[in-house]
């Protein structure tokens, strides 16, 4: 606020003061806006970035015709909402809000398995109005659709330790896929694709091959409806070496191939979910108080640069007896 002055060109807010805290704003906004910019950007940038859920299948991404179907995703802390999608159909998703306790996750029940529920499904969640990345995909397969194919293994059963095996997988329809599963390990052992019978080699014969095996058929245009599995053919392993022994559950040679069947149980480390979330909200409030401390070195260099103007005025405007000052109170001395 200026004061009316006569000797000061009607106020003691000198022009050049005015001007000299202009320059300063002028050469401090590009500054200020720029560094605004970046801080929008960053915490913009810190808000839509949420941590991924996982979607899984409970018991198993493998389902008899007809059983129940549950799928589960779990996300992050104080959830809004989950969504599930069924990939490959138009508008085909639920909404729900999560389960209340321990672990933020959501419970979607599908009914019993059939054809309209077989497919590659993923989920997401809301959080505020940002919305997280969409899981991974799962595909569930339904069983059982069509009559189980026959199983069997040359040169037998028994094999030794060392040698070579075939498994052969045959069935009475036209399917172009076989499938060969190993009991107690998640994952398809091997997939192939040829006309019936398909055969599935083991060139070498080691300790961890034993097992039981199953074996399924489908059609490659519907690669999620498969066959009932084929009676269980169990594969014995004589001559192992002592220095070798059988490992229970352990994977053969042959990595699982496409479909990929998810495991049962998943378990998800709550501390790093609820690290990831809280992060953004840190950085938040180290932004913040950088621009504070900006603006307020900002509005210092400002005021110095108005006190320097204006201080040379303000001890020659009240000198006695000088242009301008104010009249000498009544009853004291000249």
């Amino acid at each position: 606020m200026c004061l009316a002055s006569s000797g000061c060109g009607g106020s003691i807010c000198p022009h050049t003061s005015l001007e000299a805290l202009a320059r300063t704003m002028d050469s401090s906004l590009p500054i200020l806006l720029s560094f605004g910019l970046c801080l929008s950007l960053r915490i913009t940038a810190h808000q839509v970035t949420l941590p991924r859920p996982v979607l899984w299948a409970k018991p198993s991404s493998m389902v008899a015709w007809g059983a129940d179907v549950i799928l589960w995703c779990q996300g992050v802390p104080e959830v809004d909402m989950y969504r599930l999608e069924r990939l490959g159909t138009s508008d085909d998703y639920r909404d729900q809000p999560g389960l209340p306790g321990p672990r933020p996750q959501a419970r979607f029940s599908l009914g019993s398995a059939s054809a309209t529920v077989a497919g590659k499904y993923r989920c997401s969640y809301r959080n505020g109005s940002y919305w997280s990345k969409p899981s991974s995909q799962l595909e569930l397969v339904v069983t059982g659709v069509y009559g189980k194919p026959s199983f069997s293994v040359q040169p037998g059963p028994e094999v030794l330790w060392g040698k070579s095996v075939t498994f052969s997988c045959e069935s009475q329809f036209s399917f172009n896929m076989f499938a060969v599963a190993k009991e107690g390990r998640a994952g398809i052992w091997r997939t192939q694709e040829g006309k019936s019978p398909a055969r599935f080699p083991i060139l070498t014969v080691a300790a961890d091959h034993a097992g039981t095996y199953l074996c399924y058929a489908f059609d490659s245009h519907f690669p999620y409806l498969w066959t009932a599995p084929s009676d269980p053919l169990e594969l014995k392993v004589t001559g192992v070496p002592r220095t070798q022994s059988p490992t229970e559950g352990a994977t053969p040679t042959g990595a699982p191939t496409h479909p990929h069947i998810s495991p049962e149980k998943v378990d998800i480390p709550m501390g790093v979910t609820s690290q990831d979330y809280t992060v953004p909200n840190l950085v938040r409030l180290v932004l913040a108080g950088l621009v504070v401390a900006a603006l307020g070195g900002l509005v210092a260099e400002a005021w110095q640069a108005w006190r320097e103007e204006f201080h040379p005025y303000s001890g020659a405007l009240f000198q006695r007896g000088s242009p301008g000052s104010p009249p000498a109170a009544r009853g004291s001395t000249p």
